[in-house]
């Protein structure tokens, strides 16, 4: 197997309003964004593609509002695929990034690229007010069937939002509520499943468990700090981008965890 690179990156939260920074922060999205574009063009190795796992954008309000994100990940000319978060619209995502003319139901993709099959999940939760995510039955029944196939492929699973419990409390509470159901469905294929990769919490941690890595990675936004048994959200004081670049080589799997100094 060819060593097979990709950008990991996530919740840029890029708003119709220039000067928008949101009820969190002081920072305002687009110039971490921008940087992180400036810093992944300019990566001295190969890339073969940015996998972004959502909150593209902030609330949008109509689907043109995805074309400022359009052109702003243009500039890296490798191929992006994107998952919708719970700030995101699903079926203006699909149109105007994803390029579906019709968007189905949901975001769910599947691909395979130098030997290594990907399996993205849309989590956007029935409630678009909520920001906790869900996945419908027949998601869970995609999935359970191509990790229960005989396929000797290495296979990577992304979503958007913190599938197991982080035993943050504030955290836990905008979770993906059938995570567990993920985790059961996942099993069968632990011995090929490198990692699964999900974003939403702005924070990069590692969670291992029955063999089965869970990598998040920071926003190129505002970052938080958790700890263990953390009530309340705290952000972090460098709030700089950040982004994780992903080497699948035949073996090994790395995730280098990488800062943008704004």
């Amino acid at each position: 197997m060819k060593p097979l690179t990709f950008v990991h990156l996530s919740d840029s939260h890029l708003a119709t309003d220039p000067a928008w920074s949101g009820p969190l922060t002081d920072f305002l999205p687009r110039p971490g964004a921008e940087a992180l574009v400036r810093e992944i063009a300019a990566l001295p190795v190969s890339i073969d593609f940015v996998l972004h796992t959502g909150d593209v954008h902030s609330d949008p309000e109509r689907p043109e509002d995805y074309q400022q994100s359009a052109e702003l990940y243009r500039q890296l000319r490798m191929p992006v695929y994107y998952l919708p978060g719970n700030h995101d619209r699903g079926d203006w995502l699909q149109r105007v990034l994803m390029g579906r003319e019709e968007p189905a139901r949901h975001a769910d993709q599947e691909f395979e690229i130098g030997g290594v099959q990907f399996l993205l999940l849309d989590s956007g939760a029935p409630n678009m007010d909520e920001h906790y995510g869900w996945l419908e039955p027949e998601q869970l029944d995609w999935l359970t069937q191509r990790c229960a196939a005989d396929d000797a492929r290495p296979l990577v699973v992304a979503v958007h939002h913190n599938p197991l419990s982080l035993v943050v409390p504030w955290l836990d509470g905008i979770l993906l509520r059938n995570g567990e159901a993920l985790h059961e469905a996942l099993l069968p294929a632990r011995s090929r499943l490198r990692c699964v990769f999900y974003g939403h919490i702005h924070e990069s941690i590692l969670t291992l468990r029955d063999g089965i890595p869970y990598q998040s990675v920071r926003s190129s936004w505002f970052q938080t700090q958790t700890w263990h048994q953390q009530a309340d959200p705290y952000k972090e004081a460098l709030h700089w981008p950040g982004y994780n670049l992903v080497t699948l080589t035949e073996r090994d799997t790395f995730v280098r965890h990488c800062r943008v100094r704004l």
